[in-house]
């Protein structure tokens, strides 16, 4: 062969490197943008998860709530909210306020300290929770 032929071998021999080379680099970005897509559309659903268990936790400090030591809760069905109230000792007591979100397999709950003055729902100052109060699991569930 003569040197002329060769020389156009070698230039399609590295166009077809780049190329293999772009296309590995396109690929690794696809898979970033996708993980990317996921992480953003969970915090989405976190988002939303949490501003319905705001809402309901809302509705239910507006609500008329009896003195009783056992879980009561009331559930405003249009939006799917649940608040339930537990007077843990006088009128100290525990709300748990959350939305039932379709697709969802928990709720995101808030909890929250507070009393009860003549059958109203009084938020204690600094009175929110991370997690159910209670040491026993079963002062933690929430009835049906």
């Amino acid at each position: 062969m003569s040197r002329q032929s060769e020389r156009g071998n070698i230039t399609l021999g590295f166009v077809l490197l780049l190329f293999a080379m772009g296309m590995l680099m396109l690929s690794g970005l696809q898979q970033q943008l996708s993980h990317q897509r996921f992480l953003v559309a969970s915090e989405v659903d976190f988002l939303k998860q949490y501003a319905s268990a705001v809402s309901a936790q809302s509705w239910g400090s507006q609500l008329t709530w009896q003195s009783q030591q056992s879980w009561q809760c009331q559930q405003q069905t249009g939006k799917g909210w649940k608040s339930c109230v537990r007077v843990v000792e006088k009128n100290d007591a525990v709300m748990a306020a959350f939305a039932i979100v379709t697709g969802q397999k928990m709720p995101m709950i808030l909890w929250q300290w507070g009393t009860l003055d003549h059958s109203q729902w009084l938020s204690t100052s600094h009175g929110w929770l991370d997690f159910c109060p209670f040491h026993e699991v079963e002062k933690c569930q929430l009835p049906q």
